[in-house]
């Protein structure tokens, strides 16, 4: 397993993820108390200790061990690439991945395995940063944000995580769009992004704050589709 940004910096993100409100989130998962629930790419395990006591398991994937290390029990911690799933089909009854999806190597094939281990009736989570839909300005984002972080791969565009799950056999529950304001500074210090690369990210900003659209969509995989 490749070393990721995400090993030296696991502490912070392990204090930031404790900040957030996981409530409005955990009431997307429609959590049910006989769930086997598959957070991947799920880092400290923060939608984990979110969900526990309202679910039967909760297993976290990631790639970095020194985020799993902040999963607690009893959640599971399980090192993997969201892009090969070590589970057989039809594991989960939910599947989430949050705020992560920017930082796989292949989103289509990390979407087609949380399809692959979602049961009949099971549904999908996903929330992540979206794309801008100018060009142009997408690629200046995707400048501005490899800067920061090396282990970032590319914002997906509006519909996209939609339509490979669609062709995965599954249906669109709910779906919104809301743009936060991020502080520059502290959006750095979080990846631990310093020296030139930090200064040129400041450059490329133009000021102390951003702002960035987020999606959220929940999937449901129907019953009788035939799958395991």
């Amino acid at each position: 397993m490749s070393r990721s940004r995400f090993d030296r910096t696991a502490d912070r993100y392990a204090e930031s993820a404790r900040r957030r409100n996981w409530d409005d989130l955990v009431a997307w998962c429609e959590p049910r108390p006989d769930d086997l629930v598959l957070d991947v790419a799920g880092g400290t395990g923060a939608l984990a200790a979110a969900l526990a006591g309202r679910v039967a398991e909760v297993t976290v994937s990631d790639v970095s061990e020194p985020m799993l290390a902040h999963v607690h029990a009893p959640a599971r911690a399980v090192v993997a690439r969201a892009e090969q799933l070590p589970f057989p089909d039809g594991s989960f009854d939910l599947v989430a991945c949050i705020r992560s999806l920017h930082h796989v190597d292949s989103p289509t094939r990390a979407l087609d395995e949380m399809a692959r281990v979602l049961r009949p009736g099971g549904r999908i989570v996903i929330e992540d940063f979206l794309a801008d839909p100018d060009p142009d300005r997408a690629r200046r984002w995707e400048e501005i944000e490899r800067l920061r972080d090396h282990d970032h791969r590319r914002l997906l565009g509006a519909g996209e995580a939609r339509s490979r799950l669609l062709a995965d056999g599954l249906t669109v529950d709910a779906e919104e769009q809301w743009v936060e304001r991020r502080d520059v500074v502290r959006w750095l210090a979080l990846a631990d992004t310093g020296g030139e690369a930090a200064k040129r990210v400041r450059e490329l900003i133009g000021g102390p704050e951003f702002q960035i659209t987020v999606a959220r969509a929940r999937f449901r995989r129907p019953v009788d589709d035939g799958a395991p």
